[in-house]
């Protein structure tokens, strides 16, 4: 393949499978035996009436994506052998966390195209089929292939961070937005003490060409004062996560009195756009503001929109 592809394990391990390092510990991914790494799995729903021709799409979701990586593992190609290096493969990929270590990841697949570098965290999720027609330490060769699953089915790119300060107790200005992404982008503001005014406009627009528009194209919420009790605050667009929360994970929303809640993700393919933002209330050393903006991809490399 001419992209880079390397596993780093749960254990931290690094393991060099394919592109121009392959094989440098020993191991390769096996041609014909990589599965599911492509575009990410998606769902569509349909309906149709009872005397409709034809059938109208109704949405689509994405779930979970299952792998299959198959690999050659040559012990002869090692020093410690084909036992140990074996081994070695199987320690790199876990069915779930470790519950005595806060600080351990899944194991996670990283792929470096010319153009970008991306990750996807995988788990073993069924029993690893290894079928060997002789005794594998006799002949320092298995083939054992594994069946990984990705809670979280998008490739991970590195996360995009813009920021706005200011050095007195008050301020207005702009921070930076962009998606380049083929995917919606939940963003995340990380706020520090101060009674902030922060952007949550609606788009419109071709791919590309994303602005402001639509029902809501000059919306800001106006923000309950964060103050040294919360330290600073988080808002995520993220569904799975708390809207508003303080920077020790206190549910702050139902300060948010009436109707100041969150609506609008960034969508894919839209281009750098500056927002408004201001703040009141802050320290006499000034406040910042930080924009998250994940990059998330259906597939391990290309679909940028230029």
């Amino acid at each position: 393949m001419a992209v880079d592809i390397t596993i780093i394990g749960a254990d931290g391990t690094r393991l060099d499978v394919s592109g121009r390092f392959a094989g440098r510990q020993g191991i390769i991914l096996a041609a014909g035996q990589v599965q599911g790494i492509y575009d990410a799995p998606i769902t569509t729903e349909w309906t149709s009436a009872a005397t409709e021709i034809g059938g109208r799409s109704k949405g689509t979701s994405y779930e979970y994506r299952d792998l299959i990586l198959g690999f050659h593992v040559f012990g002869d190609e090692n020093p410690m052998g084909y036992e140990w290096l074996d081994a070695t493969l199987r320690k790199c990929f876990t069915y779930e966390r470790d519950k005595w270590d806060p600080t351990e990841e899944l194991a996670r697949i990283y792929v470096k195209s010319k153009r970008d570098l991306r990750r996807l965290s995988v788990q073993l999720h069924e029993t690893i089929n290894f079928q060997p027609e002789q005794d594998p330490t006799e002949d320092e060769y298995g083939n054992p292939q594994y069946p990984l699953r990705a809670g979280q089915p998008m490739w991970e790119g590195k996360k995009a961070v813009t920021a706005w300060q200011t050095s007195g107790t008050s301020g207005s200005g702009f921070i930076e937005v962009e998606n380049p992404t083929d995917r919606p982008m939940f963003q995340t503001w990380v706020l520090t003490r101060g009674t902030w005014t922060v952007p949550d406009v609606s788009w419109t627009g071709p791919k590309g060409k994303r602005v402001p528009g639509g029902e809501f194209p000059t919306r800001v919420l106006p923000l309950a004062p964060i103050s040294t009790v919360h330290a600073g605050a988080r808002i995520n667009l993220d569904p799975m996560k708390l809207m508003v929360e303080s920077w020790s994970g206190t549910n702050l929303l139902g300060e948010l009195a009436g109707e100041r809640f969150f609506m609008h993700e960034i969508p894919s393919y839209t281009p750098k756009t500056l927002l408004p933002i201001s703040v009141t209330g802050a320290p006499s050393g000034g406040a910042r503001a930080e924009l998250h903006q994940p990059r998330l991809w259906t597939r391990p490399w290309g679909m940028q929109w230029q």
